[in-house]
């Protein structure tokens, strides 16, 4: 299935509200069920405020024991109904706040994921893979985090304040506690305001310095065989230390603030400042008993919130940095759009291939590495490319994948690459490089990344047209073995050989060989070359090689150098008549004599 071209909503805030608000449902149920919490919560102390009030007025003396008995139990029944609903109600809201976590975190997950599979290949060459990794773990757990406890824990902060104050007008009225309570309450939010604000750009630098240790070690576990060929492991270690250091300075300026924080303290003399003066007022007969337990009381259920809501402010901001992390490499580079519909008719790619002054140019390079490119093949014909190192030769096919943006025209049927559809395009093509990579996976499967609906006979096929059969089958574990982190346990020619059947397997119209044949023997190659010139019968094929063999059975050999093609034609031409195609060969062969000094292109319509 072909990945989805992602579109996402302008500005972060909308970005994320979006998929929290994915399913406002759940959100409701959360929130009704976070203030019915925690309004039962509250109630209960004013419940036992107004019982005691009960129980010291002469009219209670009045009452015979039964009904005193039965007052009582109305509300001690009161008390455990209330009870058994709050830890109802509370259950089904932590149920929903945990699965609204989980699905916004899937969510994202999988917007990142494709994200990242759609990306223009410019973006990957630029971001470091640890970095990405982090983003698509340690960041999203963040944002798990922040959805659920970190926001349920700040909402059961600031509605327990809401439900407290009404509380304490409408249930105890009690204006005068009220009143000296907000000089306290102003002072409590601002204390816990501050500290989100300075807690804020210590979670992102964090996170930031979190993805630098996470990149330290991919890289260390990627070139694990070159560090210890180089006997650099004390190196590699001091410079990961470094990125632990730095990180744990972040840290500690995270838990020296944390160990600042003091809204609990103003909390602790709003309660001692209520029981003060709310015994005197007690005493002035203003206020009852039973209205200063139950104020206090109200209060004194603001103690846990209070006390979590340091750890509530860690999380929402560690999630918050990770989101917007998450959200800023999403947005760092358009995605390909592999779906978009095309008003071409073209449903088969048979492999006539034209470029048309076509110019590329890396983001880092100084200059084009291709300039002004123009040539034409045949269906079925078989074009070797060769020049110096750094001339543009790999370069030039990936364009043919549209795996970089270009100038000029690339056209295959007659039709321009850009207006074939994406999936189309690339399944008809079969790409092998030299840097051959292998997922860590089985050789069949492997094999069968080609074409994951073949069938076993089908990737034995192509692994006999590859020349891997028989080393496939010499395996302890045949095709079910592990080929290990990039093939680490095959050899260069069986990783080769490997990939070359996951590529015939496609049957590709046009086929891309650069440089297949270089880590193999000559023994190996002379097989390879044969199953190639096999496989290659009527498909286009570009070869990329400074090998005479493989170069002598091209139809055409392009030769480039300083980003330009210097020469085109066949082998007994230009081995003849161009200075740049013989220097190639000058060290390795006897070269006839150079029929005319001249440097411009041979060959005709190719």
């Amino acid at each position: 299935m072909a990945l989805l071209s992602i579109k996402k909503p302008q500005g972060f805030s909308r970005w994320f509200l979006g998929h929290l608000f994915a399913n406002p449902l759940n959100l409701f149920i959360i929130f009704i069920g976070t203030l019915v919490t925690i309004v039962i919560r509250m109630l209960i102390p004013i419940i036992l405020g107004l019982a005691l009030d009960l129980a010291i007025i002469d009219q209670f003396d009045l009452l015979t024991d039964s009904e005193q008995l039965s007052l009582l139990s109305h509300y001690v029944g009161l008390i455990l109904v209330f009870g058994v609903l709050q830890f109802l109600v509370s259950t089904v809201s932590t149920i929903t706040n945990e699965w609204v976590s989980w699905t916004s975190q899937k969510r994202i997950r999988e917007e990142f994921f494709d994200s990242m599979q759609n990306k223009p290949l410019k973006f990957h060459d630029s971001v470091k893979t640890g970095e990405l990794m982090a983003l698509a773990t340690n960041d999203l757990s963040q944002v798990g985090g922040m959805i659920s406890p970190g926001f349920s824990m700040m909402a059961d902060v600031f509605i327990s304040i809401t439900v407290a104050a009404i509380l304490v007008l409408a249930v105890l009225e009690a204006p005068q506690l009220f009143l000296l309570s907000i000089p306290f309450l102003i002072a409590y939010l601002w204390a816990i305001f501050s500290y989100n604000r300075k807690m804020a750009p210590i979670s992102q630098t964090f996170m930031r310095k979190w993805s630098g240790i996470a990149t330290a070690v991919q890289d260390n576990i990627t070139g694990a065989e070159v560090v210890r060929a180089y006997a650099n492991q004390d190196y590699e270690r001091g410079k990961f230390m470094d990125y632990v250091l730095d990180f744990r300075n972040t840290w500690y300026r995270r838990q020296i603030l944390q160990a600042r924080y003091f809204p609990t303290l103003i909390l602790f003399s709003a309660i001692g400042t209520s029981v003060l003066v709310g015994s005197f007022l007690i005493v002035e007969g203003q206020i009852s008993l039973g209205t200063l337990i139950g104020f206090t009381g109200v209060l004194f259920t603001l103690i846990p919130p209070t006390y979590i809501i340091s750890f509530a402010v860690l999380i929402f901001n560690g999630g918050l940095a990770g989101a917007r992390r998450i959200y800023n490499m999403e947005m760092k580079e358009v995605g390909e759009d592999v779906e978009e519909i095309s008003d071409t008719s073209i449903t088969k790619i048979e492999g006539s291939i034209a470029f048309k002054n076509v110019s590329f140019q890396y983001p880092t390079s100084k200059g084009p590495i291709l300039d002004n490119i123009s040539f034409t093949v045949a269906p079925g014909q078989t074009i070797a490319i060769v020049g110096p190192t750094g001339t543009g030769k790999s370069s030039l096919t990936k364009l043919l994948l549209r795996l970089y943006e270009y100038s000029g025209q690339i056209l295959i049927n007659n039709v321009d690459i850009q207006e074939i559809p994406m999936e189309l395009l690339r399944k008809s093509i079969g790409l092998i490089e030299q840097d051959i990579y292998l997922f860590p996976r089985s050789i069949r499967e492997n094999i069968a990344f080609g074409d994951r609906d073949a069938t076993e006979s089908e990737i034995i096929k192509a692994a006999k047209l590859a020349q891997a059969h028989e080393f496939i089958t010499k395996l302890p574990k045949g095709y079910d073995t592990y080929v290990g982190e990039k093939g680490s346990q095959l050899s260069g020619g069986q990783r080769q050989r490997v990939a070359l059947a996951r590529t015939f397997l496609t049957n590709p119209r046009i086929l891309i060989l650069d440089d297949s044949t270089s880590s193999v023997d000559s023994k190996t190659e002379e097989e390879i070359v044969k199953a190639i010139n096999a496989v290659s019968q009527g498909r286009t094929t570009f070869i990329i090689t400074h090998r005479l063999s493989q170069i002598r059975l091209a139809d055409c050999v392009i030769v480039i150098k300083g980003s330009q093609i210097v020469a085109k034609g066949h082998h007994s031409k230009l081995i003849q008549r161009s200075p740049d195609y013989r220097r190639i060969f000058g060290k390795h062969a006897i070269l006839p004599p150079l029929e005319q000094e001249e440097s411009e292109i041979e060959g005709g319509s190719s």
